[in-house]
C-alpha cells in the first residue's frame, strides 16, 4: 500500500473513532445537544448530570430565573453537604438566594465556615426568620474567636428577635471597646432593641443597665455606639426610664467609671456631666413623663462647675452643662406638659441666664438657650405664653451681644441687622408658630412699630403663618382642618409648611395621625423634621407603619442630613409602635 493510501486509511480510522465517541456522548445525554442558555437544561444537568456537567451547570446558574431557585436549591444543598469539589460555589449561590430549602446547609456553614461564608449563611437564616436555628447561632457566636465571623452571625441574629439572645448580647456589651471591634457592641444593642420592641419583658435589669452603658462606649478612633444603644432604649420603652434617671442623677456607677477612664487630657472631652447630657437627650426622645419634674428641678438650679475642676476640665464641664441645659429646654417643649410653661417663659425673659446660669453662658450661649426656650413654648402649644413672646420680640435683648454690636457700630463697622436682632425675630417666629389667626392684628402692630428695615422685613416674612391659620382654622371641623393643613405641607413657602406641621400636632389624634402619616414622606427634610415632632403627638400603629415604609424606601440615602433624618424617623417609628402598648408596658 502506498504511503498516501496508508494516510487516507489512518484518517478514515480516526474520523470513525471521533464519530463513535460523539455517538456515545450523544447516547449518554439522551441524544440531547447541550443548551446552557436554557434554564430547563441547566436544572436537569445540576440534578442528573455527571460531575463535569454539574460544574458547567453551576457556572450557568448566574442567569437562572429567581422564581426557580427553590427548584434547584436541593441539588446545591446536596453538592455542599456531600463536600464535593464544587461545594464552595454551591454555597455561594445559596447564600445569595436565601431559600428555605437550604436551612440545613446554612446551619452547617455557619458552624464550620467550610466554604468561607459563615456570616452570610447566618444572615440568610435571619432573613428567613428561621428561629429554630437560634440556639445554634448563639453557640456558633460563642465558639468562634474570629471577630469578622462573629459580626456575620450577629447580622443574622439582628434579623430575629429571640429572648435566648439577651444573655449573649449582655456579655458582648461588657467587652472592652478598645480591644474588640465596637461593631460587636453596636450589634448587641441593635439586637436587644429588636427583642425589646417585640417583647419588652424579655429585657432584664442587667440588659437595660448595659444598654445605658452602651450609650457611652467609645474607642480610641472615636467610634461610639450612642446612636444604636439610644435607639435600643427607645425600642425597649418605659422600663428604661429608671435606668436613665439614675444616669442623669450621676448614680450609674459603671457609667461614672467609664467616663472617668475616658476623661483624659488634653481635651477632657468626657466630664461627669456627659452622663446628664446623654440621658437628657434619651429621656426627651422617649417622651418620658418622669423627665418633666427632673428637668425643671435641674433648670431651676445654679449652674456652676465643681470646685475640684480647673483649667480645661472646668471648660469642658461648662460646655457639656450648656449643651445639657439646651437639650432639657427643648425637651420640655416636646414633652408637652403645661406645667413647664412658666419656667420656659422665665428663661425666654432672662430670669435665669444672667444669674443662676452665669458660669455656663456667654452672649452666644445665652442667645441659643433663650431662643430655644421660645421654640419650646411653640412646641408646648400653650397659647397663654403668647404675651411673653410678643414682649420679647419687641424689647428682648441679649446684653453681651448688644454691647458687641454697639462697639462695632462705634468703630464704623455696624453688624447686620438680621444678626443683631436674631433673638427678636426668632422669638417672633415662635409667636407666629404658636398663635392662631386672631393674633394677626397684634402681630401686625409689632411690624408697624419696627423701624429697622432688616428686622421689619424678617418680621413680615412670618405673616403667612397667620394666613394659613385663618384658611385652615376656618375650614370646618377638626378633620377638615387637618386635611387643609396636610395640603399645605408641600407649599412653596417654608413658613406655611412649618405652621401646618405645628397645627397638625395640636389637632385630635384620630384626624391628624393619618394626615401626618401621608405628609411625612415629603422630601423637604426641614419640614419632615417638624412632622416628626408632630408624629409624637399623634402617634398610632398606623403612623408607625407609614414611617417604617418610608425608612425602607429611603435606605440608599447616605449624606449627613439624610442620616440625621433617618435616625429621627427610627426613633419615631419605635415610639409609634409602642403607642398602643404604653399602659401595658408601664406596668411591667
Amino acid at each position: 500500500m502506498s504511503k498516501r493510501a496508508m494516510g487516507h486509511s489512518k484518517t478514515g480510522t480516526l474520523l470513525a473513532m471521533v464519530g463513535a465517541a460523539t455517538i456515545s456522548l450523544g447516547a449518554l445525554a439522551g441524544c440531547e445537544a447541550p443548551d446552557w442558555e436554557n434554564p430547563d437544561y441547566v436544572a436537569k444537568m445540576l440534578k442528573e448530570g455527571e460531575s463535569a456537567e454539574k460544574s458547567i451547570a453551576l457556572e450557568n446558574l448566574r442567569k437562572f430565573p429567581e422564581e426557580r431557585y427553590s427548584e434547584v436549591a436541593p441539588a446545591l444543598v446536596e453538592i455542599y453537604m456531600s463536600g464535593e469539589r464544587d461545594a464552595k460555589e454551591a454555597m455561594s449561590y445559596l447564600v445569595q438566594w436565601r431559600v428555605p430549602e437550604a436551612v440545613d446547609a446554612y446551619i452547617k456553614e455557619m458552624e464550620t465556615d467550610a466554604a468561607g461564608y459563615a456570616g452570610a449563611a447566618a444572615e440568610a437564616l435571619g432573613i428567613l426568620d428561621h428561629r429554630a436555628a437560634v440556639p445554634k447561632m448563639v453557640a456558633a457566636l460563642q465558639a468562634t474567636d474570629n471577630n469578622e465571623r462573629k459580626q456575620g452571625i450577629l447580622r443574622g441574629m439582628a434579623r430575629m428577635s429571640d429572648p435566648q439572645m439577651v444573655g449573649p448580647m449582655v456579655e458582648l456589651l461588657k467587652l472592652d471597646a478598645d480591644n474588640f471591634p465596637i461593631a460587636l457592641h453596636a450589634y448587641a444593642c441593635e439586637i436587644l432593641g429588636n427583642i425589646g420592641q417585640e417583647n419588652p419583658g424579655a429585657i432584664n435589669e442587667e440588659a437595660r443597665d448595659m444598654v445605658v452603658l452602651g450609650m457611652f462606649l467609645s474607642n480610641n478612633t472615636n467610634q461610639n455606639t450612642n446612636r444604636e444603644c439610644g435607639l435600643a432604649a427607645q425600642q425597649i420603652g418605659p422600663t428604661m426610664v429608671p435606668h436613665l434617671v439614675k444616669t442623669f442623677n450621676g448614680e450609674h456607677q459603671a457609667v461614672n467609671q467609664l467616663l472617668m477612664k475616658y476623661n483624659q487630657g488634653p481635651d477632657y472631652a468626657f466630664p461627669p456631666n456627659q452622663a446628664k447630657l446623654v440621658s437628657a437627650i434619651r429621656l426627651g426622645s422617649m417622651r418620658a413623663p418622669e423627665a418633666v419634674e427632673l428637668f425643671m428641678a435641674d433648670l431651676q438650679s445654679e449652674k456652676s462647675a465643681p470646685e475640684e475642676l480647673s483649667g480645661r476640665q472646668s471648660v469642658s464641664w461648662r460646655l457639656k452643662e450648656g449643651n445639657a441645659t439646651d437639650e432639657m429646654i427643648l425637651a420640655l417643649g416636646d414633652l408637652g406638659n403645661p406645667e413647664a410653661r412658666e419656667l420656659l417663659e422665665e428663661i425666654v425673659s432672662d430670669e435665669y441666664t444672667n444669674d443662676e446660669w452665669d458660669e455656663i453662658t456667654d452672649g452666644l450661649i445665652e442667645l441659643q438657650l433663650r431662643q430655644d426656650a421660645a421654640t419650646a413654648l411653640a412646641r408646648l402649644g400653650d397659647r397663654a405664653a403668647l404675651p411673653t413672646l410678643m414682649e420679647m420680640a419687641k424689647n428682648g435683648v441679649i446684653i453681651d451681644l448688644e454691647k458687641r454690636f454697639a462697639m462695632l457700630a462705634q468703630n464704623g463697622q455696624p453688624g447686620k441687622e438680621e444678626e443683631r436682632y436674631q433673638f427678636n425675630w426668632m422669638v417672633a417666629q415662635a409667636y407666629a408658630m404658636l398663635a392662631d389667626a386672631d393674633q394677626r392684628e397684634t402681630y401686625q402692630g409689632l411690624i408697624d412699630e419696627t423701624d429697622e428695615g432688616g428686622l421689619k422685613e424678617k418680621y413680615t416674612s412670618f405673616l403667612p403663618a397667620f394666613d394659613v391659620a385663618a384658611e385652615c382654622g376656618g375650614a370646618g371641623d377638626a378633620a377638615a382642618q387637618a386635611a387643609c393643613y396636610g395640603k399645605k405641607i408641600e407649599d412653596e413657602n417654608a413658613v406655611v409648611r412649618a405652621k401646618a406641621a405645628y397645627e397638625l400636632s395640636r389637632l385630635p389624634v384620630e384626624v391628624a395621625s393619618p394626615v401626618v402619616a401621608e405628609a411625612i414622606s415629603t422630601q423637604n427634610l426641614e419640614t419632615r423634621e417638624l412632622l416628626t415632632f408632630a408624629g409624637y403627638r399623634v402617634a398610632t400603629p398606623a403612623l408607625a407603619e407609614a414611617v417604617g415604609e418610608l425608612l425602607e424606601e429611603e435606605k440608599g440615602r447616605s449624606n449627613d442630613d439624610a442620616r440625621r433624618d433617618r435616625n429621627r424617623l427610627k426613633l419615631l417609628h419605635a415610639y409609634a409602635l409602642r403607642s398602643s402598648q404604653g399602659g401595658a408596658q408601664a406596668a411591667e
